[in-house]
């Protein structure tokens, strides 16, 4: 396999292994109870700014119905509000208050669900698992 395939095969399995052991419905450690899809739009909006629901569900690939549930239940929890744009009363932003900011800084999140990526990996012989953290390595080493 060249190194083109090869990309390809890794470009095709990343969205699987990413959707398969995503940790998104299981609290962030130190996050104060925040799930990591609360954490993504917290660290989002203190990244990017105040956005539109819109935006902010392009960016997080959900749809705007799931964003707003989302939202909604981070802004129960007093971490975001809602900002109504001066210019055009019609738009509403969201932003991140000082309590979300603080709760993001605070917290310590994971892509990856440990217990199932743990049981995924016993399932690999060591050879396996040797090749894919060499592998791994090697992806990410830099020039």
């Amino acid at each position: 396999m060249d190194a083109t395939e090869a990309a390809e095969a890794v470009g095709r399995l990343y969205p699987a292994v990413y959707r398969r052991f995503k940790a998104t419905k299981r609290p962030v450690p130190g996050g104060s109870g925040l799930t990591a899809r609360m954490y993504a739009v917290l660290s989002h909006l203190r990244a990017a700014g105040p956005l539109t629901l819109g935006e902010l569900a392009e960016h997080l690939q959900l749809s705007k119905a799931a964003t707003t549930e989302l939202v909604n239940r981070v802004e129960e929890r007093g971490l975001v509000a809602r900002i109504r744009d001066e210019r055009d009363r019609r738009r509403v932003f969201v932003w991140v208050t000082e309590e979300g900011s603080t709760a993001a800084a605070a917290a310590s999140p994971r892509v990856l669900e440990g217990d199932l990526l743990v049981l995924a990996v016993q399932r690999m012989t060591p050879q396996e698992r040797e090749g894919l953290i060499a592998g791994l390595r090697a992806l990410l080493r830099e020039e």
